[in-house]
């Protein structure tokens, strides 16, 4: 994978992220709407653990070349 291609994954993982943040801030301001429904602490996780790794890849590509 390119350096290009591991730092807009980082992006669109970090975006997921704040969204999984968000949401469930709104899920506890409101908990009988329907967005209350949605797994947002999943979002959240998978969003920062694709973070983690992404970083630790774009790092590996830095070192390389």
């Amino acid at each position: 994978m390119s350096q290009e291609t591991t730092i807009a994954l980082l992006i669109a993982s970090l975006l997921l992220s704040a969204a999984g943040w968000l949401g469930d801030a709104a899920r506890r301001r409101a908990p009988l709407a329907w967005h209350a429904l949605l797994p947002w602490n999943a979002a959240t996780f998978i969003g920062l653990t694709l973070s983690i790794l992404l970083a630790v890849h774009l790092l590996a590509l830095l070192k390389e070349g």
